[in-house]
């Protein structure tokens, strides 16, 4: 396939969840141009997603012959294969005139229907796919790859700081807004947060107002300056930067919660109207729901619906103390995670033996110690990840990989450079192993071996890079959201003239080893 169109027309929220399925495409078919569909409210941030090569602005208050004018527009580039996910009027027109291999994301409108329905009939999935499932369900129909699963906006990395002026630590972002006031907490709430926030933690407080959200300047009067900073009617680029920068969002159900997500920042999102049965949650490493049980819920899809009760108590019973709690947890916990290396191990840590099985044979790369040893002196976390599909293909077991990682752990130890932990995938699709031989989220470059180790030990993908030989390293540290550096040990150099002749997607830096990697990092070459 050489040209792809993805149709998103709306929301702002939507649009960032086809990030996931945007970067699938793209390490799916790298020789192909995608293009993403969308209105022009949501060029400035579709720009920071890594599968886009182009994108085509869709404009507002489109009539039936503007939209056809559209159309042909379109079929004049000659797009192989369109994916409508949208699921709307327009998109099936515009996918109906468009010439190539066509398919639409399942809406599930009889499940939602079902849902958001008033009475006893009302039915809910207390575990429904999540929006980004759907869409890659859609690519999985034309035979795509999946490994992205979350969204990730891929800002460039600067030293520049949009809030300076906020005391640093912690930094807890409010974003009291969303697209229907029936979806807004209420501002009253918000304020006392605000204050509670301040004065028990000493928390700098970031403000993410429109302009009808304008009475929360009233914080001035109760919060200093320095730990106060408002952002009203910001672009979203802007924002995102913001965001990054932040401990903790706590936010109603907005696009602005999956923007916290794609940028790596830990999401409390409030539910009212809405609930998650629906497939908009937050979908981060570490997000998380903030709601009650009301038979009403949900009332409908996007929570545009009055309130026909003599209060919203969907909105009513959720007390600053209840947020409050969950936010000290998230505080005292450090969830928004430190930094790691993500290390490769055959070809970058240690040097590459085809299907290494015996411990004498682990042999570190030149430099390797050295790398370590300076990267956890500037404050970065060791893990070492390596597909290990030799135990699918039945060329050794389990055990065989866990005496060899024993052996890397000892030797590098034995020389002062410490490795937190090492996580391996057992797995390959075309394995001989039965047991082996599935499809799995572990093996790069899907990002289960990286959220595992995040989870385990409170570590933060998007503050983190991944150092590898191989492309498969490259695209993952794009499915976490980390930074990449192809190293030209191992495979590298093979890996870095296909990148010339290719569009993969580009790692950071392209070092001559690990050394030289943990060098460019900490500006020490």
């Amino acid at each position: 396939m050489q040209r792809i169109l993805v149709i998103r027309l709306s929301a702002i929220g939507d649009v960032i969840l086809t990030s996931a399925p945007l970067l699938n495409l793209k390490i799916s078919h790298p020789e192909a141009k995608i293009y993403l569909l969308t209105r022009v409210k949501n060029l400035e941030i579709a720009k920071y997603m890594a599968g886009v090569d182009e994108v085509i602005p869709f404009p507002d208050n489109v009539g039936i012959g503007r939209l056809h004018k559209i159309a042909e527009e379109l079929d004049q580039i000659g797009f192989d294969a369109v994916l409508d996910l949208h699921g709307n009027f327009r998109s099936f027109f515009l996918g109906h005139h468009l010439a190539g291999l066509k398919v639409r994301y399942p809406k599930r409108r009889w499940e939602r229907w079902r849902a958001t329905r008033r009475g006893k009939r009302k039915v809910l999935n207390l575990s429904p796919p999540h929006t980004i499932d759907l869409y890659n369900q859609a690519l999985h129909e034309l035979g795509f790859e999946i490994h992205a699963r979350r969204p990730v906006i891929n800002l460039t990395p600067t030293s520049d700081d949009v809030d300076s002026s906020v005391v640093r630590q912690p930094r807890v972002a409010l974003a009291p807004g969303a697209s229907f006031p029936t979806k807004q907490w209420f501002l009253d709430r918000f304020e006392k947060l605000a204050i509670q926030l301040y004065e028990k933690f000493r928390a700098g407080i970031v403000v993410y107002l429109s302009e009808n959200d304008r009475e929360l300047f009233r914080l001035r009067e109760h919060i200093p300056d320095e730990f106060l900073k408002f952002h009203e009617n910001a672009p979203l680029p802007v924002l995102a930067a913001s965001l990054s920068r932040t401990d903790l969002l706590l936010s109603n159900d907005s696009a602005l919660a999956h923007l916290g997500s794609a940028v790596g920042t830990p999401v409390l999102a409030l539910f009212g109207p809405t609930h998650p049965t629906l497939g908009f949650a937050p979908r981060g490493l570490r997000d998380r729901i903030i709601q009650v049980d009301e038979f009403c819920r949900p009332c409908s899809l996007h929570g545009r619906t009055r309130c026909y009760r003599e209060e919203q108590y969907c909105f009513t019973r959720i007390g600053v103390d209840d947020v409050i709690a969950s936010a000290a947890e998230f505080l005292r916990g450090n969830y928004k995670g430190t930094p790691a290396l993500f290390i490769d191990r055959d070809g970058t840590l240690i040097k590459e033996k085809e299907f290494i099985r015996l411990p004498e044979e682990v042999e570190p790369e030149d430099g390797a110690v050295d790398a370590i040893k300076a990267a956890r002196s500037v404050g970065y976390k060791i893990i070492v990840i390596s597909n290990q599909s030799g135990v699918a293909r039945g060329y050794f077991d389990e055990e065989t990989v866990r005496r060899l990682n024993r052996r890397v752990l000892s030797l590098f130890r034995e020389e002062g450079a410490l490795i937190d932990d090492i996580f391996y995938c057992p797995h390959y699709i075309r394995g001989m192993v039965r047991e082996y031989a599935v499809r799995c989220q572990c093996r790069k470059p899907s990002s289960g071996m990286v959220d595992s180790a995040c989870l385990k030990h409170n570590l933060n993908p998007f503050r983190s890079i991944v150092i590898g030989d191989k492309i498969s390293d490259i695209e993952l540290a794009y499915v976490s959201g980390a930074r990449g550096i192809l190293v030209r040990t191992g495979y590298g150099n093979r890996e870095a003239d296909k990148l010339q002749h290719k569009n993969y997607l580009k790692p950071e830096y392209i070092a001559e080893g690990i050394l030289d990697a943990v060098k460019y990092l900490t500006g020490s070459q």
